[in-house]
């Protein structure tokens, strides 16, 4: 009798400690499944808008329940944002907008969502209610992440060096490579080198259209050189961004290739005559083909713009620059350039090479640097001509 009783106090001790397992594997499962409902994100961050919303931005803050920041919509107005989190862990926000620059207040909910959130932008009655009939909804990702997608629709990048690279390597890679990694081996190069590629506009404009779309971690290396290019080019990776794709849609962005890759060229010339490697003829023809396109350096946006023809819309900035385009143009009939203008030509950095003048003239010898696709004609159009500033 003992011995049964024992059995079955057996047993049952048994069955507890399976019905203790199995409810520890479902809290598990329901923690990878549904980590949502568990742990919500922070809604801390930059986010993009996407779809309708492109063009769009939004910043918030979050510290414990309280949800702040800032909401820029596609016609410039720009709304700052106070709410709140429902509790600690619910994936969804919502509070008042107040308008700025005497649009009228509005009122948002937000969800969370896997890549970024879902907005709900409601505007607000004549008596400052919420009118949910002219709600409208918006998707925003989260500012450096990237979508997943298929494998047959993903690019296919090369695989890119962990470590930092050369100029040379960087000039022959970063075609292949992943906007990411772009931005993240271009950032690793050393102050001069990159001070080099600056001086040509096109080869800065293609370098900095890829580095946009890396979207960089704030607070990284990358980003902060993203940062210096911005402020170079005295545009916002955004409106850059969508500059390019109408310069995309205007039929002369192969050109734009072949004239950004004919200047990578003239920088790897350089710098293999800095370095020494290359025969002096061959050099003094890269001194004479690379000189005259630094002196006519444009900005980015501008040479985009052009490509676009005219698909290309003046960003509100750019409306903004009107007065000094046209004492720009007044000073380009006269040969004077601006105090201005002058400041947007890159600064080398010390010891950085530079193209030099040609020793000798024409009796140096023969050269032995080949023609290249692109004739120096093409590139001395009377519309790429930046004025000299008078001696």
């Amino acid at each position: 009798m003992m011995r049964g009783l024992a059995a079955r106090y057996a047993a049952f001790d048994m069955m507890e400690a399976v019905r203790a397992l199995s409810a520890l594997l479902l809290l598990g499962m329901a923690t990878i499944v549904f980590p949502h409902s568990l742990r919500a994100a922070t809604f801390s961050g930059g986010y993009d808008g996407i779809g309708d919303a492109a063009g769009m931005s939004l910043t918030l803050s979050q510290i414990e329940r309280r949800v702040v920041g800032s909401l820029s919509l596609q016609g410039g107005a720009v709304y700052t944002l106070n709410g709140e989190r429902e509790d600690a862990q619910s994936g969804t926000a919502q509070g008042a907008l107040s308008a700025r620059g005497g649009q009228r207040d509005a009122f948002f909910h937000i969800e969370e969502r896997p890549l970024g959130l879902q907005l709900l932008f409601i505007p607000a009655t004549a008596e400052g209610e919420p009118d949910l009939g002219r709600a409208s909804e918006y998707s925003f990702l989260k500012r450096g992440v990237r979508p997943t997608v298929t494998e047959e629709a993903s690019p296919r990048y090369k695989v890119a060096p962990e470590e930092p690279v050369d100029i040379l390597a960087f000039i022959d890679g970063f075609r292949g490579w992943s906007p990411r990694d772009t931005a993240r081996l271009y950032a690793g190069l050393p102050e001069r080198q990159r001070a080099l590629i600056l001086l040509y506009d096109h080869a800065t404009a293609e370098l900095m259209w890829r580095i946009c779309e890396a979207a960089p971690e704030e607070g990284s290396i990358a980003a902060r050189r993203l940062a210096e290019l911005q402020e170079r080019q005295q545009t916002d990776c955004e409106s850059y961004l969508r500059v390019v794709e109408r310069a995309k849609k205007g039929g002369l962005f192969s050109e734009f290739l072949r004239r950004s890759q004919f200047q990578l060229e003239l920088i790897r010339a350089t710098v293999l005559c800095d370095r020494g490697e290359t025969g002096a003829a061959r050099c003094a023809d890269v001194s004479a083909l690379g000189s005259p396109l630094i002196l006519r350096w444009r900005r980015a946006d501008a040479i985009m713009r052009e490509l676009a023809g005219a698909d290309a819309e003046p960003d509100v900035h750019e409306n903004a620059r009107e007065p000094e385009a046209a004492a720009e143009r007044e000073a380009g009939e006269t040969s004077l350039v601006p105090a201005a203008e002058a400041e947007t030509v890159p600064q080398l950095a010390p010891g950085a090479p530079i193209p030099l003048p040609r020793p000798g003239g024409g009796e140096e010898g023969v050269s032995d640097f080949g023609p290249d696709a692109l004739p120096l004609a093409a590139e001395t159009v009377e519309q790429y001509r930046l004025p000299l500033a008078r001696p």
